[in-house]
């Protein structure tokens, strides 16, 4: 995994949403390079850092126009959120960013990068892949 440099909150991409990224490094190579950028520049910002636990948030500021939600159909049982980016070209502009928070280790774990249409099924393999990622870093509910 990744680390953001140390600080009050970090953030660390899981080795699935590497995986994810690579794979759409493939397909998408200037898509895929805007979301790492925006990972890059995210995981150096506690400005950014702090709006990632607010449902419904908007940033419309250039480079960084996201919204944050909070993954309804299992938000009761796990504490995932997903990120929309904005002005991201190619087929990645589909692709959400799936992650959670750790607090008490203040970090934000990246678990993933999804196409969209997925629909954020229960029973959906990236779902299950998700689910078992976050299990596994012992992230609280």
């Amino acid at each position: 995994m990744k680390y953001s440099p140390a600080g009050s909150y970090s953030m660390s991409i899981h080795e699935d949403a590497e995986r994810d990224l690579d794979r759409l490094y493939e397909v998408d190579e200037d898509g895929a390079a805007t979301i790492d950028v925006f990972l890059q520049e995210a995981a150096s910002s506690h400005a950014v850092l702090d709006r990632l636990l607010e449902h419904r948030y908007r940033s419309y500021e250039p480079g960084m126009d996201f919204e944050v939600q909070r993954w309804a159909a299992l938000w009761k049982r796990f504490g995932l959120w997903r990120l929309k980016l904005f002005d991201v070209p190619g087929s990645a502009a589909s692709h959400r960013i799936i992650y959670a928070f750790h607090g008490i280790q203040r970090r934000y774990y990246i678990l993933g990068i999804v196409p969209r249409d997925f629909d954020y099924e229960p029973n959906h393999a990236f779902t299950q892949r998700i689910v078992q990622a976050y299990q596994a870093l012992g992230i609280p509910a």
